[in-house]
C-alpha cells in the first residue's frame, strides 16, 4: 500500500494521504509496478530521477515524490520526512498555480513549476544554512584555532560535500532531460492526451522551463565549491600552524634534552675527580698485616 494525495485538475485536493495499491495505481495511470520504486520513499533511491510515461511523468527529487498528468497530480507520502512546513508550502504553491489558468502554461508543466520551485528553495535553504555555519566558524578560527573548532570544521566540511552531491544530481537528472529530444516531446501531455503530438524539437516552453531551473541550482553547486575551496585552504593554514607549533615544541624539548644532558655530564665528570682526589687534611690510614 501506497499512502497518495491526489490533486484533480480544478486544482482542487480530492484525497489526502489516502491508502492506494500498488496494482491499482499501475492500473489506472499504466505504469509498469518497477516505475513505482523509483518513487517509493520506503526503498532506498538517492538517485533523483524524471521518467516519461505515455501518459504520466513520474518525478523523484529530493523530498518530492510525484506522478504528473494531464490533468492529475498524485503526491506520494515521503517516509522519514519531518519538515511538514516544506511540504505545506509546497502543497499550497501547486494547488494556486494549478489553479491558475491564466499563465497559459499547460497543466502538467504548472504542476512541474511548482515542484522544481519547491526543490530549489530547499537546495537554497539548506545552502544557506550551511553558509551561515561555516562563514561563523572560518571567522572564529581567524582568531583562535583549538581542537574542537577544528573538528567541527572537518564536520561541516563532510555536511557540505554531502549537499554537493545532492545537488550536482538534481543538476545532472536536469541536465540528462534537457538533452533528449524525444523526451520533451513526451512532456506535453496534454497535447498528446488532445490528440496534438509535437514535433521533434518543437518544445521551447518547456525547454525555457527547466534550463531556468538548471541554472538556479548550477549556482548553487558552484557556491558549495566555492566554500568548500575555502574549507579546504583554511585546513591546510590550520594544519600548517598546528606543524609549525609541533617543530616548535619539538625544538624546545630537544635544547631542554641537551641542556639537561650537558649538567648532568658536567655533575658526572665532577662526581669521578671527586672520588680520587685525597684533601691535605685527610688522615692517611695505613694497615700492616702479620
Amino acid at each position: 500500500m501506497l499512502r497518495c494525495t491526489i490533486i484533480d485538475e480544478q486544482g482542487a485536493v480530492k484525497s489526502v494521504s489516502g491508502p492506494f495499491k500498488r496494482s491499482d495505481l499501475c492500473n489506472e495511470h499504466r505504469l509498469n509496478p518497477r516505475d513505482l520504486r523509483k518513487i517509493d520513499s520506503r526503498i532506498p533511491n538517492l538517485v533523483p530521477t524524471i521518467l516519461i510515461r505515455k501518459e504520466a511523468i513520474l518525478i523523484n527529487i529530493l523530498h518530492i515524490r510525484a506522478l504528473v498528468k494531464a490533468d492529475t497530480v498524485v503526491l506520494f507520502d515521503t517516509y522519514g520526512s519531518n519538515d511538514s512546513r516544506l511540504h505545506s508550502v509546497f502543497l499550497y504553491h501547486l494547488e494556486h498555480n494549478l489553479k491558475a489558468r491564466s499563465s497559459g502554461a499547460p497543466y502538467e508543466f504548472r504542476a512541474i513549476e511548482s515542484i522544481l520551485l519547491s526543490v530549489l528553495s530547499a537546495l537554497e535553504a539548506e545552502m544557506v544554512f550551511i553558509r551561515n555555519l561555516v562563514g561563523g566558524l572560518l571567522a572564529e578560527l581567524e582568531d583562535d584555532i583549538n581542537h574542537d573548532k577544528f573538528k567541527r570544521l572537518l564536520h561541516y566540511s563532510r555536511r557540505l560535500a554531502a549537499f554537493k552531491n545532492r545537488a550536482t544530481l538534481v543538476l545532472e537528472a536536469l541536465e540528462d532531460i534537457l538533452e533528449q529530444d524525444e523526451d520533451l516531446n513526451a512532456m506535453y501531455l496534454t497535447d498528446k492526451k488532445n490528440g496534438f503530438p509535437r514535433g521533434m524539437h518543437e518544445h521551447d516552453e518547456l525547454e525555457v522551463l527547466l534550463e531556468f531551473f538548471s541554472k538556479q541550482v548550477e549556482e548553487i553547486v558552484n557556491e558549495a565549491e566555492n566554500i568548500e575551496t575555502n574549507i579546504q585552504s583554511t585546513q591546510e593554514i590550520v594544519e600548517l600552524i598546528l606543524d609549525s607549533n609541533r617543530n616548535a615544541l619539538l625544538a624546545l624539548d630537544l635544547k631542554v634534552s641537551i641542556g639537561t644532558m650537558g649538567l648532568g655530564s658536567g655533575a658526572l665528570v665532577a662526581g669521578l675527580f671527586g672520588m680520587n682526589v685525597c684533601g691535605r687534611n685527610m688522615p692517611l690510614t695505613l694497615s700492616v698485616s702479620g
